[in-house]
């Protein structure tokens, strides 16, 4: 008979869902369902991820230009 322990918890993914939104986009304040769609949609992942490169870009750009 098998029971969860932390390690079988860690080793099934049981807290996989807490590291699928990482820091830069929970500092977003996305809402629930635009959060569900960050971890299911990968074409909404790649453009959430874009567009904070992009923000990230151009926060290195302004600081360079002053």
């Amino acid at each position: 008979m098998s029971y969860m322990n932390k390690d079988n918890i860690l080793s099934e993914g049981f807290f996989d869902f807490l590291k699928k939104v990482p820091d830069n986009v929970r500092k977003l304040k996305l809402t629930s369902t635009e959060k569900k769609l960050y971890k299911k949609n990968p074409k909404f992942k790649k453009l959430v991820d874009d567009m904070i490169d992009d923000a990230n870009e151009i926060e290195k750009l302004i600081k360079q230009s002053t």
